[in-house]
């Protein structure tokens, strides 16, 4: 991974993912490009007088100008977090902001994108349409999705994957181990039983056998009749920072999150959480 996507509207959850995205860049000596999208009204219809149409075009120039004086702000940030040597690329886009952020990515060529939760909590972020709800959805690479809480220590020890032994989470599990290779991490491959009999670990001994070998890698079966309870509990367990999962799984996780959505899981506003596409990795 040689670049790193982070779109930015300057709100402090978009800092605090400027923070991780920056960890990781340093960590992997990458480089981060910064993006800010604007948003113009479409006014191809209208027959405007020529002072609204200069006050329109003005946008341009204002937004120019706000990310420009955005721009030592985030270089004061990288430095106070010791990040001053990462490399970084500033670009202004004009688009909605979905549509701008997967057209820099595929221009630039992101290895992935960092991004802030725009929404109430991660899953709400996943779930319901929001601005890194459809990003997670459609974008090439890998995305990682911050939320507020996080907090970091500049470091990945531990990544974990939630599993139901499907082919397509053996896919993601090769995909994670490159990146906890390059990010010096622990894997752990995590599977909630809910029928508390011995078919759950059958299974995931079954599902593990080849990477049985492997010393950064670790199988957790975990019995709960709760999913979330039992995700929830292995991962402050195991002391996680990142989960990740496949993007087309929302139906799984979706059943999941409206079972517990008024308990409010912590992990949820305090753990990153890392998305990649099926297709993607379909195509590796």
């Amino acid at each position: 991974m040689k670049k790193i996507l982070y779109p930015t509207d300057f709100s402090d959850t978009a800092e605090n993912a400027f923070i991780f995205a920056l960890q990781i860049a340093d960590h992997l000596g990458a480089s981060v490009i910064t993006l800010h999208a604007f948003d113009r009204p479409d006014i191809s219809d209208f027959n405007l007088p020529g002072v609204l149409r200069e006050v329109y075009d003005s946008i341009d120039l204002e937004e120019f100008e706000n990310y420009e004086d955005e721009i030592p702000v985030l270089r004061d940030i990288a430095t106070d977090n010791g990040y001053y040597h990462v490399p970084m690329v500033h670009v202004l886009e004009e688009g909605a902001p979905v549509s701008a952020i997967l057209r820099t990515a595929n221009k630039n060529k992101a290895d992935l994108i960092v991004m802030g939760a725009t929404g109430a909590g991660m899953m709400e972020a996943f779930f319901f349409g929001t601005i890194s709800g459809k990003v997670m959805e459609e974008a090439h690479c890998p995305v990682i999705v911050v939320p507020t809480d996080a907090a970091f220590d500049g470091l990945i020890d531990h990544i974990g994957v939630a599993t139901n032994f499907s082919q397509d989470d053996a896919k993601l599990i090769e995909a994670l181990r490159k990146f906890r290779d390059m990010m010096g991490s622990h894997l752990h491959v995590i599977h909630v039983d809910t029928t508390s009999n011995s078919e759950g670990q059958e299974q995931m001994k079954k599902f593990y056998e080849p990477w049985q070998n492997d010393k950064k890698m670790t199988c957790h079966c975990v019995v709960n009749k709760d999913i979330n309870e039992g995700l929830e509990a292995c991962m402050v367990e195991k002391k996680i920072d990142l989960l990740a999962i496949l993007s087309h799984r929302r139906s799984w996780f979706d059943e999941i999150f409206e079972k517990n959505r008024a308990k409010e899981m912590s992990y949820q506003q305090s753990i990153p959480l890392m998305v990649y596409q099926l297709e993607s990795l379909n195509t590796k």
